[in-house]
C-alpha cells in the first residue's frame, strides 16, 4: 500500500534573507517616513527660508537622531544573543533600509544647506557611513557562499597543510630529476609568499606574483621535458612534477582567494564601525552647538 507523503515540518523554511524580513516590512517603515518628511518639509512655508532652525527642521532632526541612535544600537544588539527585543534579523533589515532613509530625512533636516562647519561634517560621516553599510550588506550578501564553494571540504589551515605538503613532495621528484629543476623549484616556492597585509589581501597582488613564479616554473619543466625524450624515466618523473605543481598553483590560488574573500568583509568593519563613531561625536557636537549659539 503506498504510503501518505509526510507533512513538510514547518521549522524547515527556505532560508530568508533579512532584506525581505517580514514581506520588505522596514523598506515599507522606510518609505513611509521618507514620504512623511517630503511631506512636512514642503507642506512647511517659514516666514524665512527654509532651514533646521524651524519647527519641521527641529522634528526631522529629533527625527534624525533617534534613527542614528537605533543603527548605532544594531551593533551592540547583535551580540545580545539573549534579548527578547526584536530578533536579530529584523534589527538587521531595520538597520539597512532605515539608515538609508537616513540619507533625505537628514538632508531635509537641514534643507540641505551646506557649508564650512560641524553641521555638514556630521552630515558628510552620515553619507560615509551609509556608503560603507551598503558594501557591507553587498558584501556579506554573496561572500559567505564564495567562501563555501571555493573551500570545498577543507578549512583554511588545512589547505595550508596539504599545500606544504604538494611542496615537499615537488621538492622530492624535482631532487630526482636534475639539481637545475630543483634550483628553479626552490626559488619558486621560496618567492611564492601567501596573504600579506590588509591591502595585499584586498586586492590580491600576492596571488598573482605566486601565478607568475608557477608559469615561470612549468615554462621550464617544459623546456626540460624536451631535452630529456632520450631518458625515458627522467622525462617521466617531471612530468608528474608538473602535475604537482599544476595541484600547487591551483592550491594556492584557493588559499589567496579565501583571504582575499575574508578580508574583503573584514574591511567593512574597518571602515564602518570608526565612521560610526566619528557620527556620533559629530552629532553630539552638532546638538550641542545648536543649543549654546542658536
Amino acid at each position: 500500500m503506498r504510503q501518505p507523503l509526510p507533512i513538510a515540518n514547518p521549522a524547515f523554511k527556505r532560508h530568508e534573507s533579512f532584506l525581505v524580513h517580514q514581506r520588505f516590512l522596514y523598506l515599507k517603515v522606510s518609505l513611509a517616513l521618507c514620504a512623511a518628511a517630503l511631506f512636512a518639509y514642503f507642506y512647511d512655508d517659514p516666514a524665512g527660508a527654509r532651514s533646521g532652525n524651524s519647527l519641521t527642521g527641529y522634528s526631522l532632526g529629533v527625527l534624525s537622531a533617534l534613527l542614528i541612535l537605533q543603527l548605532a544600537w544594531m551593533g551592540i544588539r547583535k551580540r545580545r544573543y539573549r534579548s527578547r527585543l526584536g530578533t536579530v534579523r529584523g534589527w538587521a533589515s531595520a538597520h539597512v533600509y532605515l539608515g538609508l532613509s537616513l540619507a533625505l530625512i537628514a538632508g531635509l533636516h537641514c534643507a540641505f544647506q551646506f557649508g564650512w562647519n560641524v553641521h555638514s561634517l556630521a552630515y558628510i560621516l552620515l553619507l560615509l557611513v551609509i556608503a560603507s553599510g551598503v558594501y557591507g550588506t553587498v558584501v556579506y550578501g554573496g561572500t559567505p557562499a564564495q567562501i563555501t564553494a571555493n573551500r570545498g571540504l577543507l578549512t583554511r589551515e588545512a589547505m595550508i597543510i596539504e599545500l606544504e605538503q604538494l611542496n615537499e613532495q615537488s621538492l622530492r621528484v624535482a631532487d630526482a630529476v636534475n639539481p637545475e629543476v630543483h634550483r628553479r623549484l626552490l626559488h619558486s616556492i621560496s618567492h611564492a609568499h601567501i596573504g600579506g597585509g590588509l591591502r595585499t589581501q584586498v586586492f590580491g597582488p600576492e596571488a598573482a606574483r605566486f601565478e607568475e613564479e608557477a608559469v615561470s616554473t612549468v615554462q621550464f619543466m617544459a623546456s626540460q621535458i624536451a631535452g630529456m625524450e632520450h631518458a625515458a624515466q627522467k622525462a617521466e618523473q617531471a612530468r608528474g612534477l608538473m602535475d604537482l605543481l599544476a595541484q600547487r598553483q591551483d592550491l594556492a590560488e584557493r588559499i589567496n582567494r579565501d583571504i582575499r574573500l575574508h578580508a574583503r568583509m573584514q574591511v567593512w568593519l574597518y571602515l564602518h564601525v570608526p565612521l560610526t563613531c566619528a557620527l556620533l561625536a559629530a552629532v553630539i557636537a552638532h546638538i550641542t552647538s545648536v543649543f549654546l549659539y542658536r
